[in-house]
């Protein structure tokens, strides 16, 4: 009778009813006290819900009842482990190394190697735990996260994209799937995933990954999809200034800059001290040939981050294009004071310098030239040129 209890309260465990499963097994234990499969079912429940101290008074009844169980000596030396006990840390490597090793005894070492920062340890522990459990969700999502935090994103492509396989509807793996892709540079691989998850998330989830999609769209050239994961997420929260102003990037994107210039405006009322708020207001004044209002903007995003790389070089290159070149150069100066390697500042102090200060020009455009890439080393080309006469 106790068994069946059991195997009822691992099937409530593995629907996700912790609750009803913890019932199950003290209705089993209630027949036979020293049930061990109902008395493992209780630790493995309780460490699922994060009660270490009720998965600890578990496990010490199983040990009792029998004391050479390994997954329970394995539970019971990874909670004590996790309490500080360096000995119970050494006691579980030495489970976890054992030929006859099971799962659990590899999976809890791998855990509490990866809290603890040895990422090449708990690798090994998890590559050793799928020696046993091939198909394991669980330990090819560690591996995933494992192989993103030493930026081998191929590595984690490949575990997570297993993790939702075997883990089909959960959306956690396909959400890290899709990371994992976009750290790649695969953004259409990434946005698929991302959708994927999206259909299966609910809750907080479905906005971190709709937040995730919503980057994706931008950075591939997809204002539609901007749009619209930004104005699924407003309606969470309608008035999250980080909603809105997202809802107005999107607008930038599609090339709507009326109403752009209007979600920036409600997104600085409600955070009237956000420079990207009033750098993005400004682009649109200057979109919209408000280029009074423009400079306003930037003067304020300015004003508030004085070495702020963006919002400096903006205002920078406004100034310059209104003959104000002397206005422009103390601002970069002290934006160059604090960024001494950005490439394109120094181009714009080469700039400002170019008319006024020959050798200053050379400098910062030669600094340019070794530090930039792309269009910003062609123009510290042009202007070395034109200084020596080419």
């Amino acid at each position: 009778m106790s068994s069946t209890h059991a195997r009822e309260g691992g099937r409530l465990l593995q629907v996700g009813q912790p609750q009803e499963a913890v019932k199950s097994f003290q209705k089993g234990l209630a027949i036979d006290p020293d049930d061990v499969e109902c008395l493992l079912g209780l630790v493995r429940t309780y460490l699922s819900t994060g009660a270490a101290a009720d998965a600890e008074t578990a496990a010490l009844r199983l040990l009792k009842v029998k004391p050479d169980h390994a997954e329970g000596q394995a539970h019971l030396a990874m909670l004590r482990a996790q309490a500080g006990n360096a000995e119970a840390l050494e006691a579980l490597k030495v489970l976890a190394a054992a030929p006859t090793a099971g799962y659990f005894e590899r999976f809890n070492l791998g855990g509490l190697l990866l809290d603890r920062g040895d990422l090449e340890g708990a690798k090994a522990a998890y590559e050793s735990a799928l020696q046993v459990a091939p198909g394991s969700a669980h330990v090819h999502f560690e591996l995933g996260r494992i192989g993103m935090a030493q930026g081998q994103a191929g590595a984690a492509v490949t575990h997570f994209q297993k993790a939702s396989e075997n883990a089909p509807q959960e959306a956690m793996p396909l959400l890290m799937l899709s990371r994992a892709h976009a750290a790649q540079g695969a953004l259409g691989l990434g946005i698929q995933a991302g959708t994927q998850a999206l259909e299966k998330a609910q809750g907080g989830l479905r906005r971190a990954v709709l937040e995730d999609l919503f980057k994706l769209y931008l950075s591939g050239g997809s204002p539609e999809g901007a749009k619209r994961t930004a104005q699924e997420l407003r309606q969470f929260d309608p008035s999250h200034v980080n909603y809105v102003y997202m809802h107005g990037l999107a607008m930038m994107s599609a090339a709507q800059f009326p109403e752009a210039k209007a979600l920036f405006e409600e997104a600085l009322r409600l955070a009237p001290r956000s420079w990207q708020t009033l750098q993005a207001l400004a682009q649109m004044h200057g979109a919209l040939g408000e280029r009074a209002e423009m400079r306003r903007r930037m003067e304020e995003a300015v004003a508030l981050v004085p070495t702020e790389l963006g919002p400096v070089n903006d205002l920078a290159l406004l100034l310059m294009q209104d003959d104000q070149h002397a206005a422009a150069k103390p601002l970069l100066e002290r934006a160059l004071a604090a960024h001494p390697d950005d490439a394109t500042t120094h181009l714009n102090m080469a700039v400002a310098t170019f008319l006024t200060d020959r050798q200053a020009c050379i400098h910062h455009a030669q600094k340019a030239l070794a530090l930039g890439e792309g269009v910003v080393r062609e123009q510290a080309e042009r202007l070395l040129k034109a200084l020596n006469g080419g």
